[in-house]
């Protein structure tokens, strides 16, 4: 096969990165102060939630103020959550200007910092303060340059602070859990596999650090692999670890989501090796110090009008996944004139609308922008759709409109059967072809038999949702509503 001098350059980049890695740890290590501490600030998942930011600001300065080496990283997700962030225009700005005010050293990058799209996480990137760290992406011809495997700290007391970053990859398709054509341009290699290679990071420098988002327990498993680490500061699965956990003797940190907490890592280096560590959570909410600077930024950001109109009045507060995914799919269903709508479980963002119903309130329930695909389809084939969403997490996954099914388990949650049945409680023919709508990010991210290619609709799902809501439906129909069933073996049918 004849390969290209670009090729040729793209396959000696990990050899070039494990010799660098080599050079790094041949070079003599310097003499580490004899006590030496290391405050690291984090905070991860914060999905715009920034009115706790001014709370942060005076904690870390205040810690900035006594002296010493004091850092705040961030562990990825800070979009995807609130439009007045991710509505914002150019999207993100918001967090931009917060986040190099806060003195943010170092960021891994989550799966939803790409939900912007490259193009714009490159121009967000440009205009950072701080680098962007992650070991298991690898830019293409178009480059990434802000993006790094790993960094050295340059401390005031003469510690050397190594830190790399990771990011979480799905099993099906290798890409972080994002809309596929968003990360377009990049490769991303298995996280653990990649963090083994960092080793080299450890004879170089005084501390080695994890700075991940790749959820709790994959932290964990990284830690059992790697000893050589001496704290892992991560993101992705929202868990609140208080105090943070010792495994094989590396210190595991995770600060929950939403900005509700600060995470705060101590480490004492003596003698040139970390001798004691250990980590807390700080409740943001119990808080009272604010920085004046960063709580009128905040409030600059927030005062938009246009997200306080109310789009509808229900009768009683929508609540939980079947509630609000069956609106949402109604309202793909009822938008496009389609037989059945499908919406999967992790594109609903919020577990509660209140009884007035805001323009912020749908993009915060539907913030990915994703676009309505219509698909034809036949009744085995939508089977095949929810088997590979029930085969995701052995649990119901998608909410649906126009139908509704009961997927029926064995003792090892094997799938046996799926039942389909019509709103009025008779089978889903199985001759019929039915046109279905589901997001850009199911249409591309879900494995599962469609002959139909499906074609792009000139709407996006929130577009659909405000539509459906603007056309003032009846509401009261989604207490207690429910259309996906599981009913596993030794506990009587529902269905």
């Amino acid at each position: 096969m004849k390969r290209t001098k670009r090729s040729l350059i793209v396959s000696f980049l990990p050899l070039l990165l494990l010799a660098g890695l080599a050079c790094s740890s041949c070079a003599s290590l310097p003499p580490a102060p004899a006590d030496a501490r290391i405050v690291i600030f984090h905070f991860n998942d914060v999905h715009g939630k920034i009115d706790n930011f001014a709370k942060v600001a005076a904690i870390v300065e205040r810690e900035r103020r006594q002296g010493g080496d004091v850092y705040l990283f961030c562990a990825g997700d800070n979009f995807t959550g609130n439009p007045i962030i991710d509505q914002y225009e150019p999207p993100g700005e918001p967090m931009l200007e917060l986040l190099n005010r806060l003195g943010v050293d170092l960021l891994s990058p989550g799966n939803h910092e790409f939900d912007i799209g490259l193009d714009n996480l490159r121009r967000f990137a440009a205009r950072t303060s701080f680098p962007f760290v992650s070991a298991n992406i690898q830019a293409g011809a178009d480059g990434f340059p802000q993006l790094k495997p790993y960094v050295e700290l340059k401390t005031k007391s003469g510690v050397r602070i190594a830190v790399f970053g990771l990011i979480q990859i799905e099993a099906g398709n290798g890409l972080p859990s994002t809309h596929p054509d968003k990360v377009k341009g990049l490769r991303f290699s298995e996280p653990l596999q990649q963090a083994l290679e960092m080793k080299a990071l450890r004879s170089g420098n005084h501390v080695l650090l994890g700075l991940t988002h790749l959820g709790f327990d994959v932290d964990q498993k990284l830690a059992e692999r790697m000893p050589e680490l001496d704290a892992i500061i991560g993101g992705h699965s929202h868990t609140r670890v208080d105090p943070a956990e010792i495994i094989n003797g590396v210190l595991v940190a995770q600060a929950g989501s939403d900005n509700r907490y600060l995470g705060r890592v101590e480490l004492r280096v003596r003698n040139g090796s970390v001798a004691e560590k250990k980590g807390e959570l700080i409740e943001l909410k119990a808080q009272r110090e604010e920085d004046p600077e960063v709580k009128a930024m905040i409030a600059r950001f927030n005062q938009n009008p246009a997200f306080a109109r109310v789009i509808a009045e229900a009768p009683f507060a929508i609540e939980g996944k079947d509630a609000l995914g069956s609106l949402m799919t109604d309202a793909i269903r009822w938008a496009h004139g389609l037989d059945v709508a499908f919406q999967n479980q992790g594109g609903i963002r919020l577990n509660r609308l209140s009884e007035k119903i805001t323009l912020k309130d749908i993009f915060t329930l539907d913030p990915f922008g994703n676009q309505v695909i219509e698909i034809v389809m036949s009744a085995e084939e939508i089977r095949s759709l929810v088997r590979d969403s029930f085969a995701k997490g052995d649990e119901i996954d998608l909410q649906v409109s126009g139908l509704s099914y009961l997927v029926r388990t064995d003792e090892q949650r094997r799938i046996q059967e799926i039942l389909l049945r019509r709103p009025d409680g008779s089978p889903l023919p199985e001759e019929g072809k039915y046109k279905v709508g589901v997001s850009s990010y199911v249409a591309s991210s879900y494995s599962f038999a469609h002959k139909d290619p499906g074609r792009a609709l000139a709407s996006t799902t929130a577009d659909a949702l405000i539509r459906f809501l603007e056309s003032r439906p009846d509401l009261s129909l989604y207490r207690g509503i429910q259309r996906a069933f599981q009913d596993p073996p030794g506990r009587p049918g529902r269905y």
